[in-house]
């Protein structure tokens, strides 16, 4: 006759709040790199350093025909 176990659990406040706040420092980690990401893609668009939308499609669009055809 087999008897199961159950067991519960339950964290530690301190390591609890130790979690809460590594992930709360790595969204702010994350989210400022992202922003910095965003501020050096406008700063290359004011540039004049992008590639309009058109031109992006078209090249694309021709990859995607290439594609097709070698299936």
């Amino acid at each position: 006759m087999s008897k199961e176990a159950v067991f519960m659990i339950k964290p530690a406040p301190e390591l609890l709040d130790d979690t809460l706040a590594d992930a709360e420092e790595t969204r702010a980690q994350y989210h400022a790199f992202l922003q910095r990401k965003v501020d050096a893609a406008r700063a290359s668009i004011l540039a004049g350093e992008g590639i309009p939308n058109d031109v992006v499609e078209a090249k694309f669009a021709a990859l995607r025909a290439a594609a097709r055809g070698r299936q």
